[in-house]
């Protein structure tokens, strides 16, 4: 497993990303309270499991956390908030003491085009014709066209679903627009009325967008 980066976004707030590899040394998690539920786990969600746990303990030092979930679904540990998402080969943990937070990430793929449908807005449709005309002028767009614009609105959207988790917003309580901030969107509940900047990057391998309240 290979740590890619971990930041610093803001004096209480980090965000990382931790690569999985295929073969992993399971053995030494043996002595950590969770071994044996990590063990009785597909091999799949096992990876996906020891490589969370693992971006975790880089960012706080501490060996000795558990993460449990909500009824909602949402993950917590102890002494902080947590915001977790994983996809083919990558996994994000966002972290903050005193806010809450949410993170996706997602790998390149085209999939997403044949399900735009289904998650984006009719008014939310002429935005991301837009950002994709933008970022194919800053010559960014070297995949498919659309791929990263669609994928960043779908990221988007599934990072406002997890913040507000307790809600359970459907994607069409939610509508992403282009933030005034250079560099972010905006992610508003239409539930709420509340809105929420949400940054994001990306590069060949993901797209991945993260918020905090």
């Amino acid at each position: 497993m290979a740590l890619l980066f971990i930041n610093e976004i803001d004096k209480d707030v980090r965000l990382g990303v931790w690569e999985m590899e295929e073969n992993l040394n399971y053995e030494k998690f043996a002595s950590l309270p969770f071994y044996d539920r990590l063990m009785s786990l597909s091999d799949g969600r096992r990876k996906e499991t020891a490589s969370v746990y693992s971006l975790l303990f880089a960012m706080t030092g501490n060996r000795n956390l558990v993460i449990g979930h909500e009824p909602s679904g949402k993950p917590y540990v102890e002494g902080y908030k947590i915001g977790i998402s994983h996809t083919k080969g990558f996994v994000s943990v966002i972290l903050s003491m005193s806010c809450d937070v949410a993170v996706d990430i997602e790998y390149i793929n085209t999939r997403v085009l044949r399900i735009a449908d289904r998650f984006l807005r009719e008014d939310e449709k002429p935005n991301a014709l837009q950002f994709s005309k933008e970022k194919d002028e800053k010559g960014y767009q070297d995949i498919v066209p659309d791929v990263i614009p669609t994928l960043l609105f779908w990221c988007a959207k599934e990072t406002i679903y997890k913040l507000y988790s307790d809600e359970r917003l459907t994607f069409q309580n939610i509508k992403i627009m282009d933030a005034e901030q250079g560099g972010a969107l905006c992610g508003n509940n239409l539930i709420t009325g509340e809105s929420v900047r949400i940054d994001y990057t990306f590069n060949n391998d993901y797209v991945l967008t993260y918020a905090r309240e």
